[in-house]
Formats: structure tokens, C-alpha cells, sequence
């Protein structure tokens, strides 16, 4: 899956990044790539990881990763696409911290 792939390169360049490798510092297009790539995934599974992907950018101190519009409407897109009974609530549930 590319999701899997994705998030996996990004999690190297988290590791490359920590040994000392400035130049591996992931930033928001990095991140908001990997949440692309789990919304054109599809699935429950796909729209979690992508979510779990977003709370990580808002947790982080390190303004070059806070999340942007597009890294919301990544994840709005991943739930619109999971086939979850409850995608609209879940979409509407992360437009809503968007706006927070």
C-alpha cells in the first residue's frame, strides 16, 4: 500500500533526522504527502492512520509540521473514503478541530 510506504519513508527521514542528518528533517509537504497517500488508500484502517498522523503534527513543537488546510482535508478525504459507516461524522468531526 502506498500509505504504508509512505509513512514508513517518512519515518526514515525521522530517524535520519535524529542521527544528525539536518538535511532529512522531514516538513509539512513531507507529512502532508504520507496523509495524501492514506486518504487515496482507502479504508477504516487508512483513515485512523492518517487521523493518528494528524495528531502528531498538532502535538509537535516544531512549527514547520503544524498541520495546514491541506493537511485537514487529507484527512477529511481519507474518512470520505474509508466506507465507514460513520465517515460524514468523522469528516465533519476533523473539519470541526480545523476551524478550533
Amino acid at each position: 500500500d502506498a500509505g504504508f510506504q509512505a509513512e514508513r519513508i517518512l519515518n526514515r527521514m525521522l530517524e535520519r533526522y535524529e542521527q544528525g542528518f539536518i538535511e532529512a528533517e522531514p516538513d509539512k509537504r513531507n507529512y502532508n504527502a504520507v496523509l495524501n497517500a492514506w486518504a487515496k488508500t482507502g479504508g477504516v484502517n487508512s483513515a485512523e492512520r492518517a487521523e493518528a498522523i494528524l495528531e502528531r503534527m498538532e502535538k509537535s513543537n516544531n512549527e514547520r509540521i503544524h498541520p495546514c488546510t491541506v493537511s485537514y482535508n487529507s484527512v477529511v478525504d481519507a474518512w470520505a473514503r474509508s466506507g465507514s459507516d460513520d465517515a460524514g461524522f468523522q469528516a465533519e468531526r476533523i473539519l470541526n478541530r480545523m476551524l478550533e
